[in-house]
C-alpha cells in the first residue's frame, strides 16, 4: 500500500499536458461561455483564435477552423473552457489575405451576449498589414508573403463564466470515479483470474485493496484537471470600479462629433453632456459615451450639427470593463428635432435628417431608460 501510495504520488506530480475529461455532454450547464464570431476570407486558409488560461499561448488553448474564399460572412460558435481567460489574439489567414470581420462577441448558451469586440480593441504584434474599416465591420490584411499574421484582442477584464468552479467540480468527480470503476473492474479482473479467496473477509480485503489503488491512480490520471480546477478555483479578478458607458454602433456620412446629453434631475443642459469626435471616415465605427452614476431621467443623442444619413446597427450598456450589461433595441432611438425618417430595416436603424439640419436631435424611449437604469444598477452590484 506504501508503496503504490509513493508511485502515485509521484505521478501526480508529473506535468499532463492533456487532462482525462469524461462529462455528460447532456448536462452542460447555461452558463457557459461560447465565442462567436463572423467571418469571411478571400483566400483559402485558417484562421486561429488562441486564449490564454495561466498556461501563456500554445496551440492546446486555442480554437482553429479551415475557411475558404467568400463574399458573404458565416457565423463560427466555439464553447470555450471553464476557466479564466486573461488574453485573446487572433491569427488570421497568410500571405497578403484579407480577414473580413463582421462582428465578434462572447455569449452564453441561451445567446444572451456578455462581451462584444469591435475594431478598436484589435491591435496589431504580427506582420498585419492593416486593419481597415468597412461598412459592416472591418477588415485583416496581411502582408506579402507573411506566414504569422496576428492581432491581439483588448480584454479590460477576465473573461469568466459563471459557475466554472461548480461545473469543474463536478468533472473533477465524474472524471476521477468513472476512471476509478473502470480501473477497478479491470484490476479485480485480472486479480480473480488468478486468486481465489480464502474467505469472504480475504475478498473484502481483496476489492477494498483493489479500489483504493484504482482511485489512486484514476487521480493520476486525472491530475491535469484536478490541478488545473485547483487553479482556476484561486484565480481572483481585480475588482471593476463601478460605471457604465452607452456605446453606439453606426456609420454616418459626415462624420464630425457627435454630443449625448443626460438629465438627472437637472433637465437637458450643456453642464451635462458629453461630446465625441467621429474617426474620419464613413464606415462602421463605436462611439462610447461614459453614463453619469445614478438613474437618469432623460437620454438625448445629438448625431452631429449639420444634415446628415446615419445608420445605426447596435446599441449598448457596458460597464468600466467593456462587458456588455444590456443591448437596446434599435427602436429606442426616436426622433425630436429635424428628423426626417428613423427606420429600422434588416437589424439596421437608418436615420435621415432634414435637409437644412443644424442640430438634428434622438431621444431615448422611456422603455430604454428603463432597462439603461436596471443595467446600470445590476453591473454596480457585481
Amino acid at each position: 500500500m506504501i508503496f503504490a501510495l509513493v508511485v502515485a504520488a509521484v505521478g501526480f506530480v508529473l506535468p499532463q499536458e492533456v487532462p482525462l475529461v469524461w462529462y455528460p455532454l447532456n448536462n452542460p450547464g447555461n452558463d457557459i461561455n461560447y465565442l462567436e464570431i463572423s467571418c469571411a476570407s478571400n483566400v483559402n486558409g485558417e484562421v486561429l483564435i488562441y486564449y490564454d488560461t495561466g498556461n501563456g499561448t500554445n496551440d492546446l488553448d486555442s480554437i482553429r477552423w479551415p475557411i475558404s474564399p467568400t463574399t458573404q460572412t458565416f457565423t463560427y460558435t466555439f464553447p470555450l473552457p471553464d476557466a479564466p481567460i486573461t488574453q485573446l489574439s487572433l491569427a488570421s489567414v497568410k500571405n497578403g489575405g484579407a480577414l473580413t470581420i463582421r462582428q465578434m462577441r462572447i455569449i452564453d448558451r441561451n445567446g444572451v451576449e456578455m462581451r462584444r469586440f469591435t475594431r478598436e480593441m484589435f491591435t496589431v504584434f504580427g506582420n498585419v498589414a492593416a486593419i481597415t474599416p468597412l461598412n459592416d465591420g472591418w477588415k485583416l490584411v496581411a502582408a506579402p508573403n507573411d506566414q504569422t499574421p496576428g492581432v491581439g484582442i483588448r480584454l479590460s477584464a477576465p473573461i469568466l463564466a459563471k459557475g466554472i468552479n461548480h461545473r469543474n467540480f463536478l468533472r473533477c468527480l465524474y472524471s476521477t470515479s468513472y476512471l476509478t470503476l473502470m480501473l477497478w473492474i479491470l484490476l479485480l479482473a485480472v486479480l480473480f483470474t488468478f486468486y481465489r479467496p480464502a474467505s469472504w473477509q480475504d475478498a473484502l480485503r481483496n476489492l477494498g485493496f483493489m479500489a483504493v489503488l484504482a482511485f489512486l491512480f484514476s487521480a493520476v490520471g486525472n491530475r491535469g484537471l484536478i490541478k488545473n480546477s485547483i487553479r482556476y478555483a484561486r484565480f481572483i479578478p481585480a475588482p471593476t470600479p463601478a460605471g457604465a458607458a452607452l456605446e453606439i454602433d453606426l456609420r454616418i456620412d459626415q462624420p464630425l462629433a457627435a454630443q449625448l446629453f443626460w438629465d438627472t434631475g437637472r433637465g437637458i443642459n450643456e453642464t451635462d453632456s458629453l461630446r465625441q469626435k467621429y474617426e474620419p471616415h464613413t464606415a462602421l465605427q463605436t462611439l462610447r459615451f461614459p453614463l453619469p452614476s445614478g438613474s437618469v431621467k432623460g437620454l438625448r443623442f445629438d448625431p452631429l450639427d449639420d444634415a446628415a444619413t446615419v445608420v445605426v446597427r447596435g446599441i449598448r450598456i457596458v460597464d468600466t470593463a467593456e462587458r456588455t450589461l444590456a443591448v437596446l433595441p434599435l427602436n429606442s432611438l426616436q426622433p425630436q428635432h429635424q428628423i426626417a425618417s428613423c427606420k429600422v430595416v434588416d437589424d439596421l436603424l437608418t436615420i435621415e435628417t432634414t435637409k437644412k439640419a443644424k442640430d438634428p436631435i434622438l431621444s431615448f424611449t422611456p422603455s430604454s431608460l428603463t432597462i439603461i437604469n436596471g443595467a446600470f444598477r445590476a453591473g454596480n452590484s457585481q
